[in-house]
C-alpha cells in the first residue's frame, strides 16, 4: 500500500466557507498568461482562461531547465513550510473492513459542487463531483484535474467535448477540479527564486483537499491520480515528482520548472505532445519521467494511434507518450486515453 504524508490537523483545519453547485469564475488574478487552446475541434480562446501559450514563456531564459533546476526550496523561502506536507509524517488511515480511508467509516460526506477553504493566507476553491453510483461501503479513486495557467475550475467541469471528464468518470472515480492561486500555478512575473515556495503552497492545498475527502468520503488512497493541461499538467509533475500519494499522472504540453532532486516518488505517466507544440523544453519533460520510471527509450507501439509504450519501465510504473497532430491544445484522444491509463490501476 502506498503511504501518504497526512498533515498535522492545526495546520490543514479547513475553513469550508461555502458549499454549492455554482461555478463563478474563481479567483481574481492576473491577465491570463498562457493559451491552453482548447481541443482539437473547438477554437481556441473559446473561455477567458484559455488565451495565452506556455511556450512563449518557455523561451525566455528563466525559463530553461539550467535556471531553474539550481532553485532550492530552503524553509526560509517557504512562509508555509509547515503546512506543505514537509513536517508531517508519513501515514496511512485505512479502514480494515473497506481497504479504503477512515471517512468509509465514519466520514459525514461532502456535497457535490464548490468547496472554498482557507490556507497558507490564501482563500482557496475546488469543485467536487462524486461518480453517479457513489456509496460509503466501496473505496473510490481520486482524480484531481488542473487547469492551464490562466484558467479555472472551467477548463475541467465541462459537459460535452473533448474535455468531458465528468462523463468519462461518472461511474469510476472521485474527481476534484482544482484551481491555482491567482489562477497560475506558477507566476511567470514574479523571480524564478519564488517558485519554490509557490510549489509548497500549491502542495499544502493539495494535501489539505485530499485529507479532507479522505476523512469525509470512502478514498481508495492507493488509488489517487493527477491530470492536467500546459500549466496543470507541468504541476501534475510536481504532484507526481513530491507526493508518494499520486499513483500516475496524465499531461499535455507540459515542461518541467521543479528541483529534479526533490522528488521523492515515481508515478506512472501519460504525456501527449502535439506536432505543432513541440519544443525541447516539452520532449525534456517527456524524457524525464521516463527516466524516473526506469524505461528505455525504445518502445513499442501503443493506443490509440500514434502512441507508443516504452519498454523496461518498473512494473508498477508504465510511461506511455502519445503524439497528437495540432499545436497546444488538449487532444480530442485526451480524455479517453487517460481514463483507460488510469483504469489499469484500479483495484479489481
Amino acid at each position: 500500500m502506498r503511504t501518504r504524508a497526512t498533515t498535522l490537523a492545526p495546520a490543514f483545519a479547513l475553513s469550508i466557507l461555502g458549499l454549492g453547485l455554482g461555478l463563478g469564475s474563481g479567483c481574481g488574478g492576473e491577465p491570463a498568461t498562457e493559451d491552453e487552446g482548447s481541443t482539437e475541434d473547438e477554437s481556441a480562446g473559446e473561455s477567458a482562461g484559455e488565451s495565452t501559450e506556455e511556450s512563449e514563456s518557455e523561451s525566455s531564459a528563466s525559463e530553461s531547465e539550467s535556471d531553474i533546476g539550481t532553485q532550492s526550496e530552503s524553509e526560509s523561502e517557504s512562509g508555509s513550510e509547515s503546512e506543505s506536507g514537509s513536517e508531517t509524517d508519513a501515514q496511512t488511515e485505512t479502514d480494515t473492513e473497506t481497504g479504503g480511508s477512515l471517512g468509509c467509516v465514519d466520514g459525514a460526506g461532502l456535497e457535490e459542487g464548490e468547496h472554498i477553504f482557507e490556507i497558507g493566507g490564501y482563500e482557496r476553491r475546488y469543485i467536487l463531483r462524486l461518480p453517479q453510483n457513489y456509496a460509503s461501503d466501496q473505496p473510490w479513486p481520486v482524480i484531481f484535474a488542473l487547469h492551464g495557467n490562466g484558467g479555472n475550475t472551467d477548463y475541467w467541469d465541462t459537459i460535452g467535448g473533448d474535455r468531458d471528464i465528468r462523463t468519462a468518470f461518472a461511474d469510476e472515480a472521485i474527481v476534484v477540479v482544482v484551481e491555482a492561486i491567482d489562477n497560475q500555478w506558477r507566476d511567470y512575473d514574479a523571480d524564478p527564486e519564488t517558485w519554490p515556495a509557490r510549489i509548497e503552497l500549491e502542495l499544502a492545498y493539495f494535501d489539505a483537499i485530499l485529507d479532507s475527502l479522505s476523512s469525509e468520503l470512502c478514498v481508495d488512497e492507493d488509488q489517487v491520480f493527477s491530470m492536467g493541461f500546459s500549466g496543470g499538467g507541468s504541476f501534475s509533475g510536481v504532484l507526481g515528482c513530491r507526493r508518494e500519494y499520486i499513483r500516475a499522472i496524465a499531461v499535455g504540453g507540459s515542461v518541467i520548472y521543479f528541483d529534479a532532486e526533490d522528488c521523492v516518488s515515481t508515478p506512472a505517466a501519460w504525456i501527449t505532445i502535439g506536432d505543432e507544440e513541440f519544443t525541447d523544453s516539452r520532449a525534456a519533460f517527456r524524457d524525464f519521467f521516463r527516466d524516473l520510471a526506469g524505461c528505455a527509450e525504445t518502445s513499442t507501439e501503443g493506443s490509440p494511434e500514434g502512441c507508443v509504450d516504452y519498454e523496461g519501465c518498473g512494473a508498477d510504473t508504465p510511461v506511455t507518450f502519445c503524439a497528437h497532430p495540432a499545436g497546444h491544445v488538449w487532444p480530442s484522444i485526451g480524455t479517453d486515453a487517460t481514463r483507460v491509463f488510469f483504469q489499469q490501476f484500479y483495484a479489481g
